[in-house]
């Protein structure tokens, strides 16, 4: 709806990707396609909007007297159904993609200079995400400023050797018997905190940083299990993105044959979201982990990706039931029907299944009842720094 409030906005608006149609249709019919795209954003412009045509095929505008941001997005459906239409070149229709990045001028507080840089800003992130168009947003660019600092603070972190490996028994839900840990990292900050996971791998996965992380801690992992009886193993989380590399599988091997140890002691943790993109290499990783001898566990199993499609050909070794779903099953049919029928589907399939976030002993009794091999949560234990678990459990 209309606000009564007129605004400025400066847009930024590119032709993407043109040095990859310059390569794929060379520079004289890229030429064509780049005045296509300046004639297309003739076409949009109104005559009271100030346009200019900038180089590295982007076109500058400013849109006066905009009312709010519904009149900016039917601008953008506008420039859309302009640009769906591919473009016809010598008979191949070849789409042309492009990207903008608004900012809003303010009045008398926003000169052009500081909106084309916001524009810019916008424009780096709608590339990022995918989209037709970003409107520079100060919070988007104080979290990416947050992110980048968590970022240096972990690459120091790294060097400085902050981080520790906790580790959270699992037990035969049988025998009711150690069988093995979890090793879960901890970072103790310089300033005597200690944060979890959660407060830093979801950055850390987005950049190189995750890389030295996860090979600490799987060698960390590794050189802790070569000390502990034989009959016992260690899980270790893996970033779905690392899965997508042949690094991973080298250190593993290295890692494993540097301590001797029996690689179906070492199972690696992925979550079940990582079959949504590269489903087959992802697989092809798996398997070749898999003929290792390493131990392959889906985590976090029934919450995300879930689909039954891929269980004929899944190379894992191990389920690994969601603790939303343990923590009511005795108050919610619904959730003890869904444990039930996970570990059924598993053992179909010979697989393992684990169940964590048992909090409480009837829970846990339950859960042996059921059939579920391994039980791991606060019911027997939390995770603990190496020294007290192996004074503990060892």
């Amino acid at each position: 709806m209309p606000t009564g409030k007129k605004e400025n906005y400066l847009g930024l608006v590119e032709l993407a990707d043109y040095e990859h149609l310059v390569d794929q249709h060379g520079s004289a019919s890229a030429e064509y396609l780049r005045q296509e795209f300046f004639e297309r954003l003739e076409q949009w412009v109104r005559p009271t909007d100030q346009t200019k045509i900038l180089k590295d095929q982007r076109f500058l505008t400013v849109l006066k007297d905009i009312d709010g941001r519904t009149a900016l997005e039917l601008a953008t459906t506008k420039l859309a159904r302009l640009f769906k239409p591919p473009y016809d070149l010598l008979g191949e229709e070849v789409p042309l993609d492009i990207h903008v990045g608004f900012a809003l001028i303010e009045d008398g507080s926003t000169d052009i200079k500081e909106a084309l840089k916001q524009a810019r800003i916008a424009l780096r992130q709608c590339r990022k995400t995918e989209t037709l168009y970003q409107v520079f947003n100060p919070e988007i660019v104080k979290r990416q400023d947050n992110e980048r600092k968590l970022v240096a603070e972990l690459e120091k972190a790294v060097e400085l050797g902050e981080f520790r490996l906790y580790y959270q028994p699992k037990l035969h839900a049988g025998y009711g018997n150690v069988v093995g840990a979890e090793a879960l990292i901890r970072w103790h900050t310089s300033d005597k905190k200690i944060l979890m996971p959660n407060d830093f791998i979801q950055v850390a996965e987005r950049h190189p940083v995750i890389h030295p992380i996860t090979w600490w801690t799987i060698k960390s992992a590794v050189a802790r299990l070569s000390k502990w009886p034989e009959h016992m193993s260690v899980a270790v989380n893996v970033s779905p993105a690392l899965l997508l590399e042949d690094s991973v599988v080298d250190v593993i091997k290295d890692t494993l044959d540097i301590y001797g140890i029996n690689p179906s002691r070492l199972t690696l943790e992925v979550t079940e979201n990582i079959f949504i993109d590269n489903r087959q290499l992802v697989l092809q990783q798996l398997s070749t982990l898999q003929d290792l001898g390493v131990r392959i566990s889906i985590d976090d199993f029934g919450t995300g990706y879930s689909s039954l499609s891929y269980f004929r050909d899944l190379p894992a070794d191990e389920l690994k039931i969601d603790k939303c779903f343990v923590l009511q099953m005795l108050k919610s049919k619904k959730d003890e029907a869904i444990v039930k029928a996970v570990i059924d589907l598993a053992h179909n399939f010979s697989l393992r299944v684990v169940a964590e976030g048992v909090e409480t002993k009837e829970i846990a009794e339950r859960l042996s009842t059921l059939g579920c091999d391994q039980l791991q949560g606060f019911a027997f234990d939390k995770a603990l720094p190496i020294e007290d678990f192996e004074k503990r459990y060892l």
